[in-house]
């Protein structure tokens, strides 16, 4: 089935048409579904399956782990719980807030609705979880090797996506703390703090007041070192 659909779209031309910021406003412009903003505090749980709910983060940070592994962070301007649509009971993503944030909740089922009434809609569903599935199986490949090469990654990764560019560099979220760090790479904070002392040394990090700065021009030039 998915194969077949492949041959006859790609996740590119998908999205070119219907992606996560037409969705939003595709939602939040129809007549047939209601929705409201909602202020989380810092570390609430969030269960769409419990909750039958689909939100949409317009600020602040949430983890999505499956079964206690950190799988990834979501950001301004992402759905949590879509993969829920197709799988049901059969998912084991939870998700907490790392800071306090501010999401928009829909029900399921006017979600669902919506979506399907649009010709790419079943077909955005289907390829955005099988994204998820891939930004999976590359977290859980980046995280077999050493801890250098596990946190490394975790900096590339939150840089790319959550750094602020200064220059060179970019500097990361206060909320992305040593303790958020080590959970995120599946290392203790003693092994965070021992393997920074090589990242810095290396120019990869620094620690000022009390945020995180990273190279990603550092990171591209010592791939052999980390792997």
């Amino acid at each position: 089935m998915i194969s077949e659909i492949e041959d006859l779209y790609s996740i590119e031309n998908v999205e070119s048409e219907f992606n996560q910021q037409s969705l939003i406003k595709l939602l939040t412009q129809s007549s047939r579904v209601t929705y409201e903003y909602r202020k989380l505090r810092k570390r609430t749980l969030i269960d769409p399956i419990l909750t039958n709910e689909i939100y949409f983060l317009t600020s602040g940070a949430i983890i999505a782990t499956n079964e206690d592994f950190p799988t990834s962070v979501k950001k301004a301007d992402e759905f949590i719980g879509l993969d829920t649509i197709i799988l049901q009971s059969e998912s084991t993503i939870s998700y907490r807030t790392i800071v306090e944030c501010e999401v928009i909740v829909f029900q399921k089922e006017e979600v669902l609705m919506e979506l399907f009434s649009q010709q790419e809609g079943w077909l955005f569903l289907i390829l955005e979880m099988q994204r998820q599935n891939r930004l999976l199986m590359n977290r859980c490949f980046s995280m077999r090797g050493n801890s250098i090469s596990r946190l490394s990654a975790t900096f590339y990764e939150l840089a790319t996506r959550f750094g602020t560019k200064q220059g060179d560099v970019y500097i990361l979220p206060k909320y992305f703390n040593k303790k958020f760090i080590a959970e995120y790479s599946g290392l203790s904070t003693s092994s965070v703090t021992k393997t920074e002392v090589v990242l810095k040394k290396e120019g990869l990090i620094e620690f000022s007041d009390k945020v995180y700065i990273v190279s990603l021009d550092r990171y591209n030039q010592l791939q052999n070192l980390f792997t």
